[in-house]
């Protein structure tokens, strides 16, 4: 089964099978369309046949790395290096500090594997490589308006991708920082780190190294 075959495994597919709360998609009208991105005007309707509109940005969806500097899972300590980056936002109109990542390149209409993503990512806004990568969970950025789905790795045996290293797009300017995870949850606690993606990041990192 999708969420466990125990109880609560039963318990999870009920709460979101829809039932009544189900939308159908009557008719759905591109706005605008810029970049990777298409503004779309959906209307749906209601199990009682109700009618609404829903404006929805259409995503290719996107990745982010938890990039440890430590050999194994097991090596993994408060005091292991998580990889950052500093980098201005437009949208927030302030310095954020954020885990690496980044959107899917998207070539004939096709979006590329998000694991080679992740490693493309990773190498253009820190200049390093790993050897080891696992996937750890996906997640909805903002569900409320966007299709945007995120993939998350974790990224270990760091090691510097050299002088032809990919470099990040010409209108990014990135600076790539480091903190122990034992920082890293402290500056959550302090409101220093306030990116959703990072903040779920941060708190897979202390339970792996046991915070």
């Amino acid at each position: 089964m999708r969420f466990g075959t125990d109880a609560l495994g039963a318990r999870l597919a009920q709460l979101l099978e829809p039932g009544d709360l189900n939308e159908v998609v009557l008719s759905s009208d591109l706005v605008m369309h810029a970049a990777y991105m298409e503004w779309r005007r959906t209307t749906v309707q209601r199990h009682g046949g109700d009618q609404h509109v829903r404006y929805i940005v259409g995503h290719p969806g996107a990745v982010a790395i938890l990039a440890i500097d430590a050999a194994t899972r097991e090596a993994i300590t408060p005091e292991s290096e998580l990889l950052f980056v500093r980098q201005f936002r437009a949208p927030a109109n302030q310095l954020l500090l954020e885990i690496p990542a980044g959107t899917l390149d998207v070539r004939a209409g096709v979006p590329e594997a998000p694991k080679t993503a992740a490693q493309r990512e990773l190498e253009e806004e820190t200049g390093l490589r790993a050897a080891q990568w696992q996937h750890l969970q996906s997640f909805y950025t903002a569900p409320g308006f966007t299709s945007e789905r995120m993939e998350l790795y974790l990224a270990l045996q760091l090691s510097d991708a050299g002088p032809n290293a990919l470099r990040p797009d010409e209108d990014e300017a990135i600076e790539a920082v480091r903190l122990t995870i034992a920082d890293a949850v402290e500056a959550v606690r302090r409101g220093a780190v306030v990116d959703a993606k990072s903040l779920i990041a941060i708190d897979v990192a202390g339970r792996l190294a046991g915070r």
